[in-house]
């Protein structure tokens, strides 16, 4: 990967882009914004271990960074299901 043409690296940062974009648009809003760092809890992805979740968390940190912006990861897992 360390040999991509710098137009396949934009097509995958386009790529990714609108693939948070349409799949968390709220977390996408919330990196445009001017804060340093985007919190979430954990439990917003895999939650019960999904894989995908797995990949699309790994997709919202890389997509922060577009922006540059940290991610801090809160809480424990499975907290936000003891409440309900």
């Amino acid at each position: 990967m360390a040999n991509m043409s710098e137009e396949e690296i934009k097509q995958k940062e386009a790529s990714l882009i609108t693939a948070i974009e349409n799949t968390l648009p709220a977390f996408a809003k919330s990196c445009r914004e001017k804060a340093d760092v985007v919190i979430l809890h954990q439990d917003a992805f895999a939650t019960d271990y999904q894989e995908r979740e797995y990949m699309i968390l790994g997709m919202a940190i890389k997509f922060a960074g577009l922006y540059g912006r940290q991610v801090q990861i809160i809480g424990k897992n499975r907290e936000t299901l003891a409440k309900q």
